[in-house]
């Protein structure tokens, strides 16, 4: 594998992009998943999710199944879903279960994790339940979102991401309702959807419809260790834009952004998941602040939808320009800057396994 670009300079007006080559090979994918994916915070749910003990979902994170379960005792929890006897998966899908139990051997598991029942373990020498209970895996609730991480060692997301939604906290982010996930297939790597996300300098080429309604001239960006905010009011709101009157995009290392868009109070979570190594499965999971779908928040999700799909295309371009070996590395604008941390932030998570040259000069490659 070609190593010969540069490093991403932490100077932003002189920094060069990431190398072309770690968007289009396959290896590229899989030292991420175990440097990235394995170890930051992904969303997998919301509380509403689960309402009565027994209720659990299904996902995956890193290509490896997990279960997410309502325990007795109120507790929400996750495990890794696979049987400590054989190495099975447990369940599929979602609904609700007094234990998990395995289609194998039949060993069950109670909602905590424990194991419940091995019957084909009867007079099998110094067998003790305990070390045989499902694997569990760091969960946290933030504001009503749950993630996990599959690192054990994971700073908490308190941590990670302080402060984080301050500009809409005020609006109870717990009363939002889940109302529709869509799952979209794009033609291009993970990465390209969030570098198209943490830039809107081309928000007034891609996205007219959308741009219209909007007061480009008080775009706001603001930069965090591990996060990253994006702001405008609609136009002729002007100060601290209510909910609705603008929007508001809070982006997470590495692939999760939180959209506030213009209109009635809505919540849109955005998830880039890669397939392979050029195709990325895209979730977007809407919120109201009501169970039904009003005619208001019916056009709001087909904006939505255009503005997707206008940004799915152009990723799809931006794929199969990388893929003719015509571009090696780009430069950044001087707004870019939230795209340039996010290339900082691979770089450090990466580097040990992919490293980069650094430059000579800032004019030379």
């Amino acid at each position: 594998m070609a190593k010969a670009e540069v490093r991403i300079s932490e100077k932003l007006s002189e920094a060069h992009t990431l190398p072309s080559w770690l968007y289009t090979k396959p290896e590229v994918l899989e030292v991420e998943k175990r440097e990235i994916f394995s170890k930051t915070w992904q969303y997998v749910g919301h509380t509403s999710q689960f309402t009565k003990p027994g209720d659990y979902i299904t996902t995956e994170v890193a290509d490896r199944p997990v279960i997410v379960s309502y325990g007795q005792d109120g507790e929400l929890r996750a495990f890794y879903n696979v049987c400590t006897h054989r190495a099975a998966k447990l369940v599929e899908g979602e609904g609700n279960k007094a234990v998990f139990a395995c289609p194998y051997h039949a060993w069950t598991f109670r909602l905590d994790g424990s194991l419940n029942r091995a019957p084909n373990m009867d007079g099998v020498e110094n067998f003790d339940h305990q070390d045989f209970c499902l694997k569990k895996i760091k969960l946290e609730i933030f504001e009503s979102f749950i993630f996990i991480n599959l690192d054990p060692e994971a700073e908490s997301m308190s941590v990670l991401f302080p402060d984080l939604f301050n500009h809409v906290k005020k609006y109870d982010m717990g009363s939002f309702k889940r109302v529709r996930v869509k799952e979209t297939i794009c033609q291009s790597n993970w990465k390209i959807g969030i570098d198209n996300y943490l830039e809107c300098d081309h928000c007034s080429i891609v996205h007219k419809a959308l741009v219209s309604k909007l007061d480009m001239n008080l775009y706001e960006m603001a930069m965090y260790e591990n996060y990253s905010y994006q702001g405008t009011p609609l136009k002729g709101v002007a100060g601290d834009f209510a909910l609705g009157q603008g929007g508001r995009y809070y982006w997470l290392y590495p692939n999760t952004w939180f959209s506030f868009d213009p209109g009635p109070a809505n919540l849109s979570i955005h998830q880039s998941i890669p397939i392979d190594h050029r195709t990325t499965k895209y979730v977007y999971t809407t919120f109201f602040k009501t169970d039904v779908v009003t005619k208001e928040e019916e056009e709001l999700m087909a904006i939505d939808e255009l503005v997707r799909k206008e940004d799915l295309d152009i990723c799809e371009v931006v794929q199969k320009g990388i893929e003719t070996g015509v571009h090696t590395q780009g430069r950044f604008s001087l707004t870019e800057n939230l795209v340039h941390q996010f290339h900082l932030l691979l770089q450090k998570d990466l580097e040990a396994s992919l490293p980069l040259q650094p430059a000579k000069s800032s004019n030379t490659l």
